[in-house]
């Protein structure tokens, strides 16, 4: 996906098994999709806590994080209580928003560690591809929303 695409409607569920609907926030909110491989992994876990901590900081600039990956609900719900995570957790088991977005599994297995920033008319302002340094997506991710609400 090239910067300035615009985001594909979706929607999946989430770690309580309600669906969660792109369409609702589109032209409300920043979106931040941040793709992961795995639940409880080492820098996954890194990864979700670190999109917690920085959670003040995404609400100031109205952004709406999302964690993504193919694992069911129940296992997000698992990931989202143990880690008190206070951002979605979305299912996207058959891979369908992956494919929409352009992300390529690893190795052909898995997930590849990706971010994508969307502003509230939908178009991609960053994407951030870095399987191993975690902090670097949200430290990018909060950058480009500022500098786009500051043009």
């Amino acid at each position: 996906m090239i910067l300035g695409s615009h985001i594909p409607s979706f929607s999946l569920l989430d770690q309580k098994g309600n669906t969660f609907n792109s369409d609702e926030f589109l032209y409300k909110k920043y979106f931040v999709l941040f793709f992961y491989p795995r639940n409880f992994t080492p820098t996954c876990t890194k990864e979700a806590c670190l999109f917690r901590d920085f959670s003040k900081e995404f609400s100031a600039v109205d952004a709406l994080v999302l964690g993504v990956n193919n694992q069911s609900h129940n296992a997000h719900e698992k990931f989202h209580q143990a880690h008190q995570l206070n951002f979605p957790l979305l299912s996207d088991s058959n891979g369908r928003l992956r494919k929409l977005l352009g992300v390529k599994k690893k190795f052909g297995i898995f997930v590849p560690r990706e971010t994508f920033v969307f502003n509230k008319h939908g178009k991609l302002i960053l994407h951030i591809s870095d399987l191993m340094n975690a902090d670097i997506h949200i430290q990018e991710a909060i950058r480009a929303i500022q500098e786009d609400r500051v043009n």
